[in-house]
């Protein structure tokens, strides 16, 4: 039986929403390899940042989740980012696409800033899609992670777990892929000459 206050403490921290720096990109002193849940693969490290409703300014304690996630790409080279941009189900879907997407570059922009190559980092704007359909502070967040997965698998990845958009930078090209089909105008067919 846990003791008075305890279901209490552990009810607030579920709705408080994204925890903040996490251990993942903090820590390098595990005696085993990460693994996921069912222990059956590899799982690179992750953590999460959370945005007030309606907005892409990263909240105090963002910087310092970055710097960690920085610190961490610095001794591993051979890992790229995925910087995943979410919004909750409140307000137009292509608006919260648009901020999805703010919130994706505010990370970039402060990684860039912390010396990681453009190159090694993959944005995904999810938009609401995954969110939950009452609006949810749990949904206003960028998810990041890191894979020495190969880049076309990281893309095709984000892809079908339903991105509507997947872009990232080689040889300082800035490369996009959209999820669906884009419509191809018909093409004019001339008059024939008589």
């Amino acid at each position: 039986m846990r003791p008075p206050g305890v279901a209490a403490a552990l009810a607030a921290l579920l709705i408080a929403g994204p925890a903040l720096a996490g251990p993942d990109f903090a820590s390098d002193d595990r005696t085993q390899p990460l693994s996921a849940s069912g222990a059956h693969q590899e799982q690179d490290p992750s953590d999460e940042l959370g945005f007030a409703e309606d907005s892409a300014a990263l909240l105090p304690g963002a910087q310092d989740q970055l710097v960690a996630v920085a610190s961490w790409l610095v001794r591993h080279p051979r890992h790229r980012l995925v910087i995943e941009g979410h919004a909750d189900s409140s307000g137009a879907a292509p608006h919260n696409e648009e901020l999805a997407n703010r919130r994706i570059q505010a990370a970039r922009d402060q990684l860039i800033a912390a010396g990681i190559a453009k190159d090694r980092i993959v944005l995904a704007v999810f938009g609401e899609n995954r969110a939950r359909r009452v609006p949810s502070a749990r949904d206003r967040r960028v998810v990041m992670f890191a894979s020495a997965a190969p880049l076309s698998h990281l893309v095709n990845a984000a892809l079908d777990d339903d991105a509507a958009e997947v872009s990232w930078t080689s040889a300082g090209s800035v490369l996009r892929e959209t999820r669906g089909i884009t419509p191809v105008t018909p093409a004019v067919t001339p008059p024939p000459v008589t």
